[in-house]
């Protein structure tokens, strides 16, 4: 694991290539340097949910997230993207920071991908030998399609043992998918706020960036829950 300061993160996260046509239709954004950093030190030294962890980072986009997993201590980064070309500036990204052996990217739509035969084929191992997974995701909030990111949950917890996934905060979010999240069989554990920052990406932002209040969710899967009740 590198040895680094939230500062020295942040400078890297910064240093990355971002999108030149972000995609309206996959509420295309980079996670900002200081949410990402933030996201990252909160699962790695608060959590310690990071160390030596199979990551899975679903709508990876540029691989802000990838990227931050991989300099924290995740034994191996699964980055899976639908868009090809978000995919090559990830890879674009990796290869500026030599962590090709510590990175594996694949493209696919999580609707419709077997993400435990995925996994399983890209490892080489069984499912069930690669555990904890963590899954990691900054998923599409639903503003242009709504419901987008409770299907990430859904698909998230075919695999995980724990989820980090970032939505709006609002109090009638936060109702709804701790309802939904239990009825998919997992547990809201934690919410951490966060403040994000939107920069002007499309004709329709008025604004040179915008302020967001967010909610990182800590979700615990039926497979962490079996092996925590179990002791």
């Amino acid at each position: 694991m590198m040895h680094l300061k939230k500062s020295e993160l942040i400078n890297i996260i910064q240093s990355l290539k971002t999108f030149e046509s972000p995609k309206l239709q996959y509420e295309q954004y980079f996670t900002d340097a200081i949410a990402t950093a933030d996201i990252f030190f909160h699962i790695a030294f608060e959590q310690n949910d990071l160390q030596d962890k199979i990551v899975i980072d679903l709508g990876c986009g540029g691989g802000n997230l990838t990227i931050a997993a991989a300099l924290l201590g995740a034994h191996k980064v699964i980055g899976i993207d639908i868009d090809p070309e978000a995919l090559e500036i990830c890879r674009e990204n990796i290869h500026s920071l030599q962590l090709e052996q510590k990175i594996t990217l694949i493209q696919g739509d999580i609707n419709t991908m077997d993400l435990q035969c995925v996994i399983s084929n890209h490892l080489k191992q069984p499912i069930e030998q690669l555990r904890p997974i963590i899954v990691v995701s900054n998923p599409p909030f639903g503003v242009k399609k709504r419901g987008s990111d409770l299907a990430f949950i859904r698909k998230s917890i075919t695999v995980a043992d724990i989820i980090y996934s970032l939505h709006l905060s609002h109090p009638k979010n936060q109702e709804f998918l701790s309802k939904k999240i239990l009825q998919l069989g997992g547990t809201v554990d934690q919410i951490f706020p966060l403040k994000l920052v939107l920069k002007h990406s499309y004709s329709f932002h008025k604004k040179k960036r915008k302020f967001i209040q967010a909610d990182l969710y800590r979700i615990l899967c039926p497979t962490c829950k079996k092996r925590f009740y179990s002791h």
